[in-house]
């Protein structure tokens, strides 16, 4: 359900969502001029190598020290759009749209709203504003003299992990110490399992646990270690990815 925020819940909901990204983040604001703390939030995010676009007016201007700082991150992209007027933050669980520029002035001194909302319990929301963040990208051009060549939309981003995974073989969708009677069950009713996000009732398969709208929704950032809630054999509430969509009880009792 989305929040409704004044001025202070605003700033601090921005600030919260900047430092809390951990797949990415856009920054789309007519007018920028950074706090210290959002620097340092940015700062820490770009320690991790998490992608953040930022978008702005194309009349505007950046200040030459926020220009600098932006040019210094290693994971930014720097983008000016033509009568850019929305105000929108967003990361891969939440959004804000608001009246409020990332402005220092605006954040402390003047009459500001906004709303946020989540991924998980505000889907349609956060999918058009994922899609209207990617329509303002293309409409934009990059910052002369920025690190980035071109437009990436979240849609398109492909997230690799940091670290080498292990999957389920596509050879084991029919766990292999079921037995014959079991299996040729499964082959006729069609095995039931859980989707890995919502829980959902779906068909039994390892190499695509998700319901078709929670498909969707992983799709976007397409990221293979980002933590779900849900067994996908059993439907017991746990920590799974789409690497490893099953509880440890399952893959023991099933797997090995």
């Amino acid at each position: 359900m989305a929040d409704f925020l004044d001025a202070l819940g605003v700033s601090a909901a921005i600030s919260d969502l900047i430092k809390n990204a951990a797949e990415q983040i856009s920054i789309v604001s007519p007018y920028i001029n950074l706090t210290p703390h959002n620097k340092k939030y940015l700062q820490s995010i770009d320690d991790k190598r998490i992608p953040i676009n930022i978008i702005y007016r194309s009349d505007a201007t950046l200040n030459p020290e926020d220009l600098a700082f932006f040019k210094q991150l290693q994971s930014v992209q720097i983008y000016k759009c033509n009568d850019l007027h929305a105000k929108c933050y967003l990361n891969e669980q939440f959004g804000i749209i608001t009246s409020m520029n990332m402005y220092e002035h605006s954040q402390s001194n003047n009459w500001e709203m906004g709303v946020r909302f989540s991924r998980e319990t505000d889907l349609d929301l956060y999918t058009q504003t994922v899609n209207e963040i990617d329509r303002i990208l293309k409409a934009s051009h990059p910052e002369r003299g920025g690190r980035t060549t071109g437009a990436t939309s979240a849609n398109q981003r492909v997230f690799e992990p940091k670290k080498p995974y292990k999957t389920i073989s596509p050879k084991l969708k029919t766990p292999p110490k079921k037995g014959f009677f079991e299996k040729a069950l499964d082959s006729v009713l069609g095995e039931e399992a859980h989707c890995i996000r919502c829980g959902e009732m779906i068909d039994y398969n390892p190499e695509k646990p998700y319901c078709t709208k929670c498909f969707a929704s992983w799709s976007r950032f397409n990221n293979p270690s980002y933590k779900e809630k849900f067994c996908h054999k059993c439907g017991v509430k746990c920590a799974t990815t789409k690497t490893r969509p099953i509880c440890d009880d399952c893959y023991t009792a099933y797997y090995r």
